[in-house]
């Protein structure tokens, strides 16, 4: 089981925790920012993760994570939760650690922490905006939504070879990870463990069935380098079964 600790704020409120206003509340005070002002928060909800951890495997993963520093501020809160549960009298089971790979500082400095924890998840919803600057619930940027911009791409690839230098666990979630096109470009990045809902596993699984790996690595790397995200998609569009192109 895999756990995503507390993510308020932005589009997040939550009624028994109100939060003083913000003029961008999206790249403000939330998530695991949160911890400097509540860590109450986030230790009754790991000490729990502790405590459910002897019935079964546990991962607890971090969001809004930006660097080695609040991979730091992760750390130290586990220690103190577990060592919280210990006090009560309790055994804790065992828990992973890992993050949520959303900033594009979090994926360019990975090898600083990564060595660190156990597993990270790219998620590819928040890195595209916050990579592009783009609001997604702006009608007006519609082009700049698409998951195969080259850029994203980029940091895909970055977080990838982080990875596997670390022999760090690494997965998609988000939208592109339900993308029978883009699924392409992320096996062709190296990805191997994607997220999606129901709906989409028929479509994934048969674009990837159908599907050359040392073909898709070779469009992977060109893709890194198009000039935008529809040339990008053209690349792959064309390799789907019974895509229309």
């Amino acid at each position: 089981m895999t756990i995503r600790l507390l993510d308020i704020g932005g589009d997040k409120p939550i009624p028994y925790l109100p939060l003083p206003k913000e003029e961008n509340p999206f790249l403000g005070v939330r998530a695991l920012r949160l911890a400097e002002r509540h860590p109450e928060l986030f230790l009754t909800q790991l000490r729990a993760c502790y405590r459910a951890a002897t019935a079964g495997p546990v991962r607890v993963m971090a969001p809004m994570v930006a660097d080695a520093i609040d991979v730091g501020v992760l750390l130290e809160l586990a220690e103190e939760a577990r060592a919280g549960v210990v006090r009560q009298g309790l055994e804790p089971g065992p828990v992973e650690l890992g993050v949520m790979l959303e900033i594009p500082s979090a994926v360019l400095t990975a090898p600083a922490y990564f060595g660190q924890l156990g597993f990270a998840s790219l998620g590819t919803n928040d890195l595209l905006q916050y990579t592009l600057a783009v609001d997604r619930g702006n009608p007006a940027l519609e082009r700049y939504r698409d998951s195969m911009h080259p850029g994203l791409l980029r940091l895909v690839r970055i977080a990838v070879e982080a990875a596997e230098r670390a022999n760090l666990s690494l997965s998609v979630c988000g939208e592109m990870a339900g993308d029978p096109v883009a699924v392409l470009a992320l096996v062709g990045l190296g990805i191997r463990s994607l997220s999606m809902s129901a709906t989409s596993l028929a479509a994934v699984r048969r674009a990837i069935r159908g599907a050359d790996v040392a073909q898709l690595t070779g469009e992977a790397q060109a893709a890194c380098f198009d000039r935008s995200a529809a040339d990008a998609r053209a690349r792959f569009t064309r390799l789907v079964p019974g895509a229309a192109v």
